[in-house]
């Protein structure tokens, strides 16, 4: 389960860089598109970035805590 929590947290930093990266390149790629049209998508790819960073720290402490415990 702990593994798990840290693979999601990989998996959404990665899906949220996506998101902020493209739609950062957006507007200078198509003509039709603004900048206020953008800012949704950069703002929502940035909260999930971090939101997606806390779950992946949180799921990597908790497998640290727990391989130490199997050290013990």
């Amino acid at each position: 389960m702990k593994k798990v929590i840290l693979i999601l947290g990989i998996v959404g930093i990665l899906i949220g860089g996506a998101v902020f990266l493209i739609s950062l390149l957006l507007p200078s790629i198509t003509k039709g598109v603004s900048w206020e049209e953008a800012s949704v998508g950069i703002v929502a790819g940035l909260l999930l970035l971090i939101v997606s960073f806390a779950v992946a720290v949180l799921g990597l402490v908790l497998v640290l805590m727990n391989k130490k415990r199997a050290g013990e």
